[in-house]
């Protein structure tokens, strides 16, 4: 296997190859041999196809350039931005028009360099007068490297940067942020060949040196094993709703406390922290997916006992009451996380669950929730793939769900499709337009029958292309107590005492 730095004569390209000794300089991929890792610094030449793994592929970069094409591609992807139609130059803006047409100040500015889908380092800068790479002597006295929790904005703006590479279909580059003086933050600019000096150079060393270090132990053990060759855990937290006889929202919050392994989200109503509407259950993790089934129906029979009314339906899916999307958050532990990772659940993940999904809600759901690439990291070091929705709708949806998550997870070095790098399936993915992506699902699905954990769990996994066959969409109107077969039980009946015996009025006769 060979690491080859794809640029363009760049000066930070070289830079960086004189500094990571595993890496090959090339301005072209002839040749390119099909163990090959291609790392394309900005040069667009070649067919991706050809190497084994693609970090920044040639239409992510494509879909940098121009910056109005860069913009309506994070749009779509729910990234908040200027107006596709505001100008600017080499100097950034000290404010920006939106979408509506308001001009709103920039008060502080954020560059984040990003490497595997990571943040590595963090800059930010308070003056008005501040540049963008191309006058980097200037940027760099003006952006200061802080930490990752230095102030309230910091962690927006790295969730942003991140969110917005991932949107363009990038592994790594730079990405800008804006704050502006609403208090939103917004994407400016990403580059996919920054300029590096001193500090930042330092950092994509660090960060390319451990990338290498790390793929090459995992693809010799994964040609070992011919599989991810590690036990992992997998958990998950899924939300639900309650809805009464005449068809309105109860609150979870009326039944259930806020924390523990039943308990509600944290989304109130008007933000005001006190009514919550979406219940929540969070099953203990497991080893595999029938484990963590029985640990999601131990959870329902425990939320079965706070929640006891029968005229009450559980209702799952995406967003069975409008402005209430739900979520069926997949956890991963022990399971390295990385750009590839991310892309292959996209593909062979998101896409199989949102064919399955009710059509109208999953597109009203996106892509503010459950955006392609939407993962969180988790206080206890793994993370969570956030972008399908409850799939708690049935036990034989949620079984095929975590099966394909664990088979997704183990051969994700062999899966190999990175689909929604392109706009046009992206646009496709957040209409929730199957027609559209059949194809594309029974392109992914044949090679997920191909591994050889899916003979493990073929029975259940052939809900997804029966479904897709039949053009049948998970039911978000079920009560979920019933598809899972939890006994409901009756409303218990006020207690009335016995009525006391009417008094006869009537006169009696003198003579009776």
């Amino acid at each position: 296997m060979g690491y080859l730095l794809l640029h363009s004569g760049q000066p930070s390209a070289k830079r960086l190859q004189r500094r990571v000794v595993e890496c090959t300089g090339v301005e072209d991929l002839d040749p390119v041999a099909s163990h090959d890792v291609v790392i394309r610094f900005g040069n667009t030449n070649g067919d991706d196809n050809r190497a084994a793994w693609t970090l920044n592929p040639r239409q992510a970069i494509l879909n940098t350039t121009p910056r109005k094409k860069m913009l309506r591609i994070l749009k779509q992807n729910g990234v908040y931005t200027p107006s596709v139609n505001m100008e600017w130059g080499a100097e950034l803006p000290t404010d920006v028009i939106l979408e509506s047409g308001t001009r709103v100040k920039l008060i502080r500015y954020y560059r984040v360099p990003v490497f595997d889908l990571q943040a590595i380092g963090l800059y930010r800068a308070d003056s008005k007068d501040v540049w963008l790479e191309s006058r980097v002597n200037q940027t760099k006295d003006r952006f200061q490297e802080i930490a990752f929790d230095e102030d309230v904005y910091a962690t927006r703006a790295v969730r942003l940067a991140i969110r917005s590479l991932h949107a363009l279909g990038l592994d790594f580059g730079l990405a800008t942020i804006g704050i502006t003086a609403r208090d939103r933050t917004i994407c400016l600019n990403v580059n996919a060949a920054p300029i590096l000096h001193g500090r930042m150079l330092e950092q994509f060393e660090e960060a390319l040196n451990a990338y290498i270090t790390r793929d090459t132990t995992e693809q010799a053990e994964w040609e070992r094993a011919g599989r991810y060759p590690r036990p992992f855990q997998m958990g998950t937290d899924l939300e639900f709703m309650l809805r009464s006889a005449q068809g309105r929202m109860v609150l979870a919050s009326k039944y259930l406390p806020r924390r523990g392994r039943v308990g509600c989200d944290d989304r109130s109503l008007a933000q005001d922290g006190e009514r919550f509407p979406l219940a929540e259950v969070r099953p203990d993790p497991a080893t595999n997916p029938e484990e963590l089934i029985t640990n999601i129906r131990e959870t329902l029979s425990e939320a079965q006992k706070l929640i006891r009314p029968r005229n009450i339906q559980w209702l799952a899916g995406s967003m069975p009451f409008k402005n209430f999307p739900l979520g069926g958050h997949i956890h991963f532990s022990d399971l390295p996380y990385s750009s590839r990772l991310v892309k292959v659940f996209d593909t062979y993940l998101g896409l199989p669950v949102m064919m399955i999904e009710a059509n109208n809600t999953a597109a009203k759901r996106r892509p503010k929730y459950g955006f392609l690439g939407d993962v969180r990291f988790k206080s206890h070091g793994g993370f969570e793939y956030r972008t399908p929705g409850s799939w708690l709708v049935s036990p034989e949806v949620a079984l095929a769900v975590t099966a394909l998550a664990y088979v997704v997870a183990v051969h994700h070095r062999d899966l190999r499709v990175d689909l929604f790098v392109s706009p046009r399936k992206q646009r496709q993915f957040y209409l929730a337009d199957k027609r559209e992506l059949r194809a594309d699902f029974q392109r992914i699905w044949a090679q997920i029958e191909a591994t050889s954990t899916y003979r493990r769990y073929q029975g259940v996994l052939r809900l997804f292309p029966e479904m897709v066959r039949e053009g049948i969409s998970w039911d978000e109107a079920v009560d979920i107590r019933r598809s899972w077969g939890l006994p409901v039980e009756k409303t218990p009946q006020p207690r009335l005492s016995a009525p006391a015996p009417k008094r006869n009025n009537k006169k009696r006769g003198r003579n009776a």
